[in-house]
This record gives C-alpha cells, structure tokens and sequence, in this order.
C-alpha cells in the first residue's frame, strides 16, 4: 500500500486525515531472536530518504507496517504504508567489544524502504508475523526544512543510553550488574526499550498535532542529528524536547544554546534534561552511530587531551558547566512522587485555563525531577538571571522525602525564552488513565498553550521575564542586555 506524493507538508492538513483506531495497531512487541531489527540511520532525511532495515528473525516471513503519529481526530495515529511480505532470517551473534562492553550487532541489510511519498513526523514502524510476533522501531521522517518552525525533537540519544538490548546500556551489564555497565553503546542494534517512545515522545506529538493550524508550522528531527548537523535548527522558530532529553554531547549543547541566543525559544517538557555529558563517535555503518559516556572522568581516556570532552556529569569537572544555567533547573530526584502545584497563576502558559494560585493537579509531577537548589552539600549553582518558578510542587523521591519540583522560565537578550516543565511524568500523564481526569486535560491545555505561544516567534518580545504577557504600551524586548548570570 503506498501513500500519495507528498508536497508541502502540513501538519494540519495530514491531521484531517482518518487515523487508525489504536485496537488496530499491535502492542504486544517483543526483541527476542524471533523477531527484532535496526535501522541503518538515524531518521529519513532529505537527503536520504530510502531507510536500510536490518532483520533477525527465525520467522520465515514478516510484514511491515508503518505508522505516524499524530491526533487524526483523537486516534492518535494513522497506518501510512505497509509492505508486501518481506523474506527474513536468523542473522549472526552480536558483538560485545573488550574494554568498552558495546554491544553491535554485523548484520547484513534484509530489505530497504522508500519514505519519499511519506508525509514528515514520527513513525512507529511495525514488524509483524502475526500471532503476536511484532517489533516496533521508532522512525522520524525528518523536516526538509526548519527554518521557521516548531522543531520536536525524538530522543533517541537518551533511550539509546537505556537500551539494554544485548544485556548492556549505560547502566548495567548481564543481571544488571552495575559494575558492568557499557561505556559505549552502538545505535547498530535493536531498541528493547520501546516504552520509553511511547511515554516521552508520543504524547508531545499528538497534542502538538491536535492544535495544529496556521499558527503553528511543525518540524521533526532527533538529537543525534542536531548533534551532527547542527545546520538542521537554524532559524527555527522553537526547538521542542520530549519527556526525558537526558544525554547531551557539547555539540548538542552548543548548537541549541547558539539557537536560543539568535532568538530560538527552547522548551524542555519534561526533566533530567542536559545530565550526562556525552561524545559521538562513528561506526561502520556511519557518523554519530556511538554514544559515549564513562559517566567518570578519570575512567575516559580522553580526559587529559581534551577535557572539554571528559563524558561526567556536566555539574562536574575537569569542565563544570551544571545544566541549570542553561534549563533553569537541577535533576533533583527519582522514584518521585508529587502533586503539580501552580505558583503563578498569572503565567502565560496558564492563561484561558483557570489555574488559581496554589491550584493542586495530582499525577503530573513524577518519576524524576528537576528543583532549583539554592545550596546542596557545599556547591553553589549557576542559574539565569530572573529564572522565574512558575510551579513549585511538593514532591517526595528516592533521596528526599519532602523535596519538591520547580517548573521555571527566562528570557534572554535575544527575545527567546527557556522553559522547563522539570517532571519526567508531565508529558506521559496527559495520556495515563491513571491519572484524575482533571489533571489530564490540564496538562493538555498547558502543553498546548506553550507550544502555541513558542511558535509564535521569541517569548520575550510578548513576555516579561516572569511570563507574563506584555501590553501593546510596554517595551517589547523585556530581556535586552540581561548577561549576568544568578548564582544561588
């Protein structure tokens, strides 16, 4: 089944589309030698829009099924292609490599696609035997151009550093031992990781798409490719990340800090955003196809040659640069659990909503967190001038019991704004039955407005330092000659 030529792409357009009811699409998906595959780069490009697809399978014959995200009228997505039979078979072992514990996997190409009449956006590509035998691998058919748009962006860098396919990620090793952890992992295997798509991911795509109009022009890409092509976002309008954007290589860091300071709004929606200082290295199969993190400096090899380099925790040296002078806010804590608590409810993400001060939204705020620290154990921390906390949640986690969250914005001397919604569970509980009904639909709306008001060119020119909206009488460029940066 083939899609129709696709010609200037419009989000809104595509979303007037019938979509695919959910019970239609397979769930039960699996990595094990029966079925599982890997994509031979990191998204459909411009430039390269035929995808290589590399199957091991001790099934005889799969199909494939491709499907893109979106709202589609409340389904959430819509079946675009899908495959003749493809003949598959068993490939050979992976390979761990001594020293660095990565794990690749050599195995020859199954088949090829061609994406160049799919519309742009984010794709679950579905392999199917049937009988409950399907793998999922997350595909982003990225923008010909952002220049002016809304960029979301996948994180495929962070879910490449949780994936333990092969039993090694950058956590543990075989039976999770820590001591055993990789400190490479190769983007030239599977993902067993899938849930982290669905949860950081798919909800900021399909509430992005179920407002999307003429006022917002949506863009997609992925951080290893901003990390390598830094060219992608410039001129963007915002750049968006998911739930969890966690491993950031300086090329990353710099290309999206370069873009805020030429007016790009940067929006992180949801936490322990700008941790891990990472690097990139190339495989066989192409450049950024490695991801570095010895997570210490005296273990990298690098750290006396380049210690801009060293892969620590970027609070941390031999080159301390902590992510809350850039995100507004800390990694505070894991396991959390707390209740989303507003602080100003004159802030513009809240305007049309109705959200008092200290209106309370349980569900929202948890699994790790950000919080502004004003002292912990000895450090001081950098942060920027007039950071603004718009929601100061009570949140108890791992290492605090009554610790909290601080979801925070700035403006910049460019006119663009940071914001940082500091809950790693924001995004996934707008979708989570789990969650009171209340708190979703606020979480939407919040989401919604921000996305809306980020697109709409730098938050600074309509917006004090404080988020609030700037009347037609008042200077429109708030954050000019602010330099200084706030020390707590």
């Amino acid at each position: 089944m083939a899609a129709a030529p696709v010609a200037g792409f419009n989000a809104a357009t595509e979303n007037l589309k019938p979509g695919t009811p959910r019970a239609s699409v397979p769930t039960h998906w699996s990595a094990t030698p029966k079925l599982e595959a890997y994509l031979g780069q990191h998204a459909s490009t411009a430039g390269r829009r035929v995808i290589t697809l590399y199957v091991n399978s001790s099934l005889h014959s799969i199909r494939i099924l491709a499907y893109r995200l979106g709202d589609y009228g409340g389904a959430g997505q819509r079946l675009v292609w899908k495959s003749n039979p493809v003949k598959v078979s068993p490939q050979p072992r992976f390979t761990v490599q001594h020293g660095t514990r990565m794990v690749t996997c050599p195995w020859k190409v199954t088949t090829s696609i061609d994406t160049s009449e799919w519309p742009e956006g984010f794709y679950y590509l579905i392999l199917t035997a049937g009988g409950g035998h399907d793998h999922l691998i997350p595909l982003v058919v990225e923008s010909a151009s952002m220049k002016g748009k809304s960029v979301l962006v996948f994180n495929d860098c962070t879910m490449q550093a949780y994936n333990k396919w092969g039993r090694y990620s950058l956590y543990t090793g075989p039976k999770n031992s820590r001591a055993r952890r990789s400190y490479k992992v190769s983007f030239d295997r599977p993902y067993e990781n899938h849930q982290e798509f669905e949860h950081s991911n798919a909800p900021l795509i399909r509430a992005a798409e179920a407002i999307a109009d003429s006022r917002l022009n949506l863009a997609y890409t992925t951080e290893a490719r901003i990390t390598g092509h830094p060219a992608l976002v410039s001129g963007a309008t915002a750049v968006i990340f998911s739930g969890h954007s966690e491993y950031w290589s300086p090329a990353l860091r710099r290309t999206i800090e370069t873009a805020r300071n030429r007016g790009t709004n940067v929006i992180f929606c949801g936490a322990n955003n700008v941790y891990w200082r990472t690097r990139t290295e190339p495989s066989k199969m192409g450049p950024d196809r490695i991801l570095v993190c010895y997570r210490k400096a005296t273990l990298d090899p690098v750290r006396r040659a380049h210690p801009d380099a060293a892969t620590t925790r970027w609070r941390d040296g031999p080159r301390a640069s902590p992510e809350s002078s850039f995100t507004g806010a800390l990694y505070g804590d894991l396991r959390v659990k707390g209740t989303f608590t507003v602080s100003d409810p004159h802030f513009f993400a809240f305007e049309g909503i109705g959200a008092p001060l200290g209106a309370t939204f349980p569900g929202l705020t948890g699994g790790e967190t950000d919080r502004v620290y004003t002292r912990r154990k000895g450090q001081a921390f950098v942060y920027p001038p007039d950071l603004h906390v718009f929601a100061h949640s009570p949140a108890a986690g791992k290492h605090d019991a009554h610790g909290w969250a601080d979801s925070t914005f700035y403006t910049t001397a460019s006119g663009s704004g940071v914001l940082n919604m500091a809950s790693v569970d924001w995004l996934k509980g707008m979708f989570d039955p789990k969650v009171p009904l209340n708190s979703r639909r606020f979480a939407m709306s919040v989401t919604q407005n921000i996305v809306i008001e980020a697109s709409l060119g730098p938050l600074g020119r309509r917006f004090s330092s404080d988020g609030h909206r700037i009347s037609s009488r008042q200077p429109t460029a708030s954050a000019a000659g602010r330099q200084t940066a706030r020390t707590f």
